[in-house]
């Protein structure tokens, strides 16, 4: 039993027997996108921060137990990094090293950004209303696109400031006892991002495979800042500087990342073609589709995908029988991804096949 899934069942009092075993292509295995649709893209950026050994195969979608793990994953990653933020605060303030102060600002904006998670997740799990009639799920990608402009402004500051050392020098103190004890960090850091990233998965959020990201560039930055102790304590004392501009880069990139593929959410995305083919799947087993078309998915939150689509069906069908149809169209594509589905019946040119 790995960690993760030992703090799930323990901790949060979650009965593994009583959750539905996650399949292969399900929806644990795509946050942000359409629930049960089968092998998606991950989530964005391009790759997960990673999988730990024995991740939990689980998938949680009632509103109370996702937000039950939502916030451990959040408390976890508050009280994480608001210790090595003080840790790598002090360091570098007594090295006057600009890159670990840079990296050390960057693990407390992770302290922020899992506020937003905490904040956002709660507001997202309000139920619909007469003015949200759909509940407030998009609550979830807006509170990851709050944490990429973060991300990004905190790059920005400190690119400049890096560059500001490069072109004026600065006197850095390395030390290579303190690239050791930062190296140890970054391997906290790791498993805090694989953590989340597991989490994340278990409940499809994307704010918590955004906050694993955060953690991962946060390790990354941290490996690049002991490199550079050692090189200072080396008298190499401009690759803090450089060094500098290279985390500060990292930053903004993930920022950019999040926020692009936040914003495609917002604004609404496609359908991809596999969803496409398991709908047409799903829809062709019922007798008497000939055909569909026009399939649409607006995505609010888990549990919340509305779809709609086009079927033919035999032109001499009665309008009885052709409901019919639809409905069971709309029941077995309801039951299977869990979404709310409503069906057009169109006639099929040239059928004339006859009642069913």
């Amino acid at each position: 039993m790995s960690l993760t899934d030992f703090l799930v069942r323990k901790f949060l009092g979650l009965d593994r027997a009583s959750q539905p075993a996650r399949q292969a292509g399900g929806p644990a295995d795509v946050p942000g996108h359409p629930a049960g649709e089968p092998a998606a893209e991950p989530c964005r950026p391009d790759a997960e921060p990673g999988h730990s050994p024995g991740e939990p195969d689980i998938a949680i979608t009632d509103f109370g137990g996702r937000a039950k793990v939502a916030f451990l994953e959040a408390w976890v990653s508050i009280i994480g990094n608001i210790g090595l933020s003080v840790l790598k605060f002090a360091l570098g303030l007594a090295l006057n090293s600009i890159a670990l102060t840079a990296d050390a600002v960057h693990t407390a904006s992770d302290v922020i950004t899992s506020v937003i998670v905490l904040v956002g997740f709660r507001a997202a799990q309000v139920p619909a209303d007469e003015e949200h009639p759909y509940g407030h799920g998009r609550i979830e990608p807006i509170a990851t696109l709050i944490i990429a402009i973060l991300l990004v402004v905190v790059g920005f500051e400190f690119l400049t400031s890096s560059i500001g050392r490069v072109v004026h020098g600065a006197l850095v103190q390395g030390s290579v006892s303190i690239a050791a004890i930062l190296a140890a960090t970054a391997v906290f850091k790791e498993w805090m991002a694989r953590f989340s990233v597991a989490l994340g998965k278990m409940i499809q959020a994307p704010a918590l495979i955004a906050d694993a990201w955060h953690h991962r560039t946060d390790a990354i930055a941290t490996v690049m800042v002991a490199v550079a102790m050692v090189g200072t304590a080396l008298g190499y004392h401009e690759i803090d500087a450089i060094l500098g501009i290279g985390v500060s880069l990292l930053i903004m990139y993930t920022g950019y990342s999040l926020g692009r593929s936040s914003a495609s959410t917002l604004i609404g995305e496609r359908p991809s073609q596999s969803f496409v083919d398991e709908v047409s799947r799903l829809a062709g087993s019922v007798k008497g589709v000939k055909s569909l078309h026009k399939v649409t998915v607006h995505d609010y939150g888990v549990g919340r995908k509305v779809l709609s689509l086009h079927i033919q069906v035999d032109e001499s069908l009665s309008v009885s029988k052709s409901h019919e149809i639809a409905h069971k169209v709309e029941q077995e594509i309801a039951r299977n991804l869990h979404a709310s589905v409503t069906v057009h019946v169109e006639p099929a040119p040239g059928s004339t096949s006859g009642s069913l």
